[in-house]
């Protein structure tokens, strides 16, 4: 995929990949050590993400660094035919905001599932700040395009930048 993209349809193209696939790795870092977690997600409002969890040392990380980094991809068949979002943003707990597990049961497609689990179940939610996107599948480019965090909401001002590209 070659053409770079205006804001809204990059929107729409990131926000059917994610809705697509489920599962990613977490990006956190706490005193320069960095960690990786295979997680489980569902997008909310605005790409919005929420992740459920038993909990786990990501939260502690978490509690000291808010930023993190979600990786979504396709299978890895090389770093020429692949697609993939990278989710720059700051995370938030139900640890610090209890309220969470109300607010991530309405976006979560299947948790009527888990309904007996919502009291032990624990939520991260990312505010996604930069979400990278790169589709070489096809043609092997590997452009990458980057929506910025005045794009993520529905609606657009007139005024908006536009996209800056990398």
């Amino acid at each position: 995929m070659n053409k770079l993209m205006k804001p809204d349809e990059l929107r729409r193209h990131i926000k059917n990949f994610l809705s697509s696939n489920r599962y990613g790795s977490l990006g956190t870092c706490m005193n320069d050590i960095p960690r990786s977690s295979p997680v489980q997600y569902f997008l909310g409002q605005d790409l919005e993400i929420y992740i459920l969890s038993a909990g786990g040392t990501k939260f502690q990380y978490i509690g000291h660094n808010p930023k993190v980094c979600l990786l979504v991809n396709t299978r890895y068949i090389n770093y020429t035919r692949i697609e993939g979002v990278q989710i720059f943003g700051k995370a938030v707990t139900s640890e610090e905001r209890p309220e969470l597990i109300h607010e991530a049961w309405e976006f979560c497609p299947d948790c009527h599932k888990i309904e007996s689990l919502k009291d032990k179940v624990k939520v991260i939610k990312i505010i996604p700040d930069e979400i990278i996107y790169l589709n070489s599948r096809e043609t092997g480019d590997r452009t990458k395009q980057v929506l910025v965090r005045e794009h993520m909401t529905r609606q657009r001002s007139e005024f908006s930048k536009e996209l800056a590209f990398q």
